[in-house]
């Protein structure tokens, strides 16, 4: 095969960033390198794969870090070879929330990719530098063992951890609030994976398996919230195992990638189906309409008005249905979400009235101890984090 020039190497790399978005940057086997435009990011750690490329000679090598960066090397046949990335995977989970400011702007720049996507990137550039086919058991891939970790929230101050744990059990009770009460259309459209920050990893040197881990355990809540929602624990554990067994059986990260937001809209799915057997649609329907306006101006007009029956009709049937007038079944549920804004926010008594458009601080704090027992400043200091 005729050498490639150097204009030749800067060209490919540049339509290959312009196509992909993955930086690219080359060595030659001489270890000179080339000016090829945009420059990759230096990671913050000072790794050793970044200073010293390892020696691709006719394969490509794709190389994974414990914190979800990953790099491909792609020989250049005689002269040298390429390196795509830094690049961060999809699916990558972080131990913490990442107090250093260092990392956050690092990752921040970095195109987010999978492991698929990394694959065909190299059977693709193989075949145009080589102009034959590369089998899939040629890529080598290779895994960081050990590397100096980011600063996780056990390094920072109490509060700072206290903080970000708050943050994680709030979202992981609005997950279980929303399975438990069938609303799926919020999970699928609200829900969904952070970059990097809010799950923890369960086996620190295993992705795959820390992936599947996390898995289970949103199997496991979701099976939970959906049996209080009103799902028979028979079908409730049925649909777990098979999520478990297809869990299991994956075989890359990027198999299981979005599987959190599957899961979690299945069983609120599932729960929706109940819940529709149990209540006739104008009920269902008055009931997700509230649970979508709870910020909202609500009254036993503006509700039937919007679904589109006459006030004393849905009064009726839904009293004879949940047991509850329409007014107090308001008000519970603004109460529900009264409890959630005084474990997770700072808000005053008076703004979270005001939001939940109660008449005034002492209608809500009245409303709040004759549905919860106890007072809104009480159930706050007992249920902070």
């Amino acid at each position: 095969m005729t050498s490639l020039r150097e204009e030749d190497l800067i060209q490919i790399a540049e339509n290959l960033y312009g196509t992909t978005g993955f930086f690219v940057s080359y060595q030659s086997s001489t270890g000179e390198s080339l000016d090829i435009r945009p420059v990759p990011p230096v990671h913050p750690s000072q790794l050793t794969i970044e200073q010293t490329w390892p020696d691709v000679k006719t394969k490509p090598l794709l190389y994974t870090l414990n914190d979800g960066t990953a790099y491909l090397f792609m020989p250049v046949l005689n002269q040298g070879q390429y390196r795509i990335g830094p690049v961060l995977l999809q699916s990558a989970l972080f131990r913490a929330h990442i107090q250093d400011k260092t990392f956050h702007d690092f990752y921040k720049v970095l195109t987010r990719t999978t492991e698929n996507r990394l694959m065909h990137c190299a059977h693709f550039l193989y075949r145009l530098l080589t102009g034959e086919q590369l089998a899939a058991q040629d890529i080598q891939t290779e895994s960081e063992s050990q590397h100096p970790e980011v600063q996780i929230v056990a390094d920072v101050p109490p509060h700072t951890a206290a903080t970000a744990y708050m943050k994680a059990w709030e979202r992981e009770q609005q997950i279980i609030e929303w399975i438990s009460s069938g609303q799926s259309e919020r999970l699928a459209t609200t829900y969904s994976l952070p970059a990097y920050g809010e799950f923890g990893s369960l086996a620190r040197h295993q992705p795959l398996r820390a992936e599947k881990n996390l898995l289970l355990g949103t199997v496991l809540l979701s099976a939970r919230a959906a049996i209080r929602g009103g799902l028979e624990p028979d079908e409730a554990f049925m649909l777990s195992d098979r999520m478990i067994e297809s869990i299991e059986a994956a075989t890359s990260i990027s198999e299981l990638r979005n599987r959190h937001v599957k899961i979690t809209v299945s069983f609120a799915e599932a729960v929706k189906e109940v819940q529709e057997l149990r209540h006739s649609p104008h009920v269902l329907a008055a009931i997700r309409y509230i649970q979508q306006h709870l910020y909202e101006a609500l009254s036993v007009s503006s509700i039937s008005q919007a679904i589109h029956v006459s006030s004393n009709y849905l009064s009726v049937l839904f009293k004879e249905e949940t047991g509850l007038p329409l007014a107090r079944y308001v008000i519970r549920e603004r109460i529900r979400e009264a409890k959630r804004l005084l474990r997770s926010t700072d808000d005053s008594l008076l703004t979270i009235s005001n939001k939940l458009h109660f008449s005034s601080q002492s209608h809500f704090s009245q409303a709040f101890k004759q549905t919860t027992g106890e007072t809104p400043t009480h159930y706050r200091q007992s249920h902070r984090f």
